[in-house]
């Protein structure tokens, strides 16, 4: 069945033996012996090609996912008998991937020895499916996909600034008053600020750069005000490197979101960062 499968998939008897590891002579032999014991001709042979005949064709449909449920069977026993290895790539955002992942890649890669991990650090959204990528960790809202997610807990975001841009401006004692200080944003089209209790600010923004670890550093720069999230903000707020502003008017909580392709059989490398992700929901939400 499965020499049947290979030569229905390849178009090629020959083809087909070659990924089979087989001589030509002895894969057209199994054939033979298949359509003998099925007792009907599966293929239409000529000199030059192969092709499936329409109860061949109909046999096909019906096999072939035996034959990769089989396949499958067999290899995850011959993986429960090693280690994992091989490769595991993961997207996010350069903030989350330095507060999160990175911390996570290094005790898994000790763990781990025989797994090499692709970190994927960027601000523009991935696509998972064309690149290649195993995992994905976004923040915020997701568009509706046939990937599968999984929550991982929430991020708060902060307003902040530094203590020397204060002195030069009137410290806000509203959300209004936000406008009129200058802000550091991450696109000019994420100008409006929202807030949990429904009230909206559009700030009047200095500079927009395109990664959240540009927008902190700016901020510590005294650029202006800038929206971060809590975890990289607090160790510059207790070392007073920055001030939150506003703390009564905090913003939505921002969702932090596995997201991952919807395959029928997954690596072992795969499933063990899997179970290492599910220990983010222990901090995301810090």
């Amino acid at each position: 069945m499965r020499t049947f499968v290979a030569v229905a998939k390849a178009g090629s008897l020959t083809q087909a033996a070659a990924d089979l590891g087989l001589s030509k002579s002895t894969a057209s032999r199994r054939l033979q012996l298949y359509e003998a014991d099925v007792e009907s001709t599966l293929f239409q042979r000529s000199t030059r090609s192969i092709s499936l005949t329409d109860s061949g064709r109909r046999h096909f449909e019906r096999v072939l996912p035996l034959i990769e449920e089989a396949e499958l069977a067999v290899r995850d026993l011959a993986e429960e008998t090693r280690a994992p290895m091989g490769l595991v790539r993961v997207s996010a955002s350069v903030g989350v991937g330095e507060r999160y992942l990175a911390p996570l890649v290094w005790d898994f890669l000790t763990d781990y020895p025989d797994i090499r991990v692709d970190l994927v650090l960027t601000d523009k959204i991935s696509d998972l499916v064309t690149e290649g990528i195993d995992f994905a960790v976004r923040m915020g809202d997701l568009e509706d996909s046939d990937l599968l997610s999984r929550r991982l807990g929430t991020a708060q975001r902060l307003i902040v600034a530094t203590p020397a841009l204060l002195e030069q401006h009137s410290l806000p004692s509203q959300i209004a008053d936000l406008r009129h200080l200058p802000a550091i944003i991450n696109a000019p089209d994420q100008n409006l600020w929202r807030f949990a209790s429904g009230e909206t600010v559009r700030v009047n923004w200095r500079v927009s750069v395109g990664a959240m670890p540009a927008v902190r550093d700016a901020c510590l720069r005294g650029y202006g005000i800038a929206s971060l999230p809590e975890g990289m903000a607090r160790p510059h707020l207790e070392a007073g490197r920055l001030v939150q502003l506003l703390p009564d008017d905090l913003m939505p909580e921002v969702q932090v979101t596995l997201i991952y392709p919807r395959l029928k059989h997954r690596s072992a490398a795969a499933r063990a960062f899997l179970a290492a992700l599910e220990t983010m929901r222990l901090t995301a939400g810090r």
